[in-house]
């Protein structure tokens, strides 16, 4: 009896903290593989890779969506024409994407094409990060590689060449100007191995990954929380995905809720976690 009471207890446990989160949430459909979550301001991007699920195919059904902060979608392609657009980052008026092997900027006020660089014998880019201004650091999952983009002079040298065994691809990409540091969390594109949650100190020269967390993965995107914990998703195994929080101490935490297929490039942006769910087509928004 006392081992039924306490399974229950456990069991309404779990359903309660989904429900609470759950409760406050909201899911937009219409998309197309829906890879990453941008939110500047009122406004909210989201990458869809195209009808079908195939994120290296140069296809030309790639495209960007436009919401309000409510989640409504306000133009479905605000920028058509695409392949497989991912991660996204946004200077000034410029929204960056990265789209295969390419780095794209568009003008989010006449959505004209401003800035294009191809990056050569790229092979999955994946995700960007903002430095200042004038540098990105936008991720290769394929070969391991995280570039250093000058946007100015339209070059880029690599910052670090990942051991994909070890390490998984660089897949989400995550900045802490504070600390000088760079987060990456890591995808095995090649086999079973998944990926870590990794820091680089940009302070020093040699870059060295420091893996803060022995959560181990098909890791997808990062973001800080409220608290300055990081938020990592996971794609699970079968198509059950999971949302993590890490703390400072490298202690990782499953968020209560049901299993996602797909859950990709996430964004949090300071009230609520935005989550792409590449293989349902749709966005979870979550007070959060």
């Amino acid at each position: 009896m006392k081992k039924i009471l306490a399974a229950s207890l456990l069991l309404s446990t779990l359903l309660f903290g989904s429900s609470i989160l759950l409760k406050n949430s909201q899911d937009i459909d219409g998309f197309n593989s829906p890879e990453s979550v941008f939110v500047n301001g009122k406004d909210v991007y989201v990458s869809n890779v195209g009808i079908k699920l195939e994120p290296l195919a140069k296809d030309n059904d790639g495209y960007i969506s436009k919401l309000d902060s409510s989640g409504k979608i306000i133009e479905h392609k605000f920028i058509s024409g695409m392949n497989a657009p991912k991660g996204m980052s946004i200077i000034g008026d410029v929204l960056y994407v990265v789209d295969i092997d390419v780095l794209k900027g568009f003008n989010l006020k006449n959505k004209k094409l401003v800035f294009e660089l191809p990056i050569t014998n790229a092979i999955f880019l994946n995700d960007i990060a903002v430095l200042d201004k004038n540098t990105l650091y936008v991720s290769d999952t394929g070969t391991g590689t995280i570039h250093q983009i000058n946007l100015k002079n339209k070059t880029y040298k690599t910052l670090v060449a990942l051991d994909i065994k070890k390490y998984g691809g660089p897949n989400g990409l995550l900045i802490d100007k504070k600390n000088h540091k760079l987060y990456s969390v890591g995808y095995d594109p090649i086999g079973d191995n998944g990926g870590v949650v990794i820091s680089i100190n940009l302070n020093t020269k040699t870059h060295k990954p420091h893996q803060i967390s022995n959560i181990r993965g098909q890791l997808d995107g990062v973001a800080f929380d409220s608290k300055g914990n990081l938020l990592v998703s996971s794609w699970g195994e079968g198509l059950k995905g999971m949302i993590y929080s890490i703390d400072a101490n490298g202690k990782a935490t499953q968020l209560d809720l049901p299993p996602m297929a797909g859950p990709a490039d996430i964004f949090y942006d300071g009230k609520y976690l935005w989550i792409p769910k590449m293989a349902e087509n749709k966005v979870l928004k979550i007070r959060y």
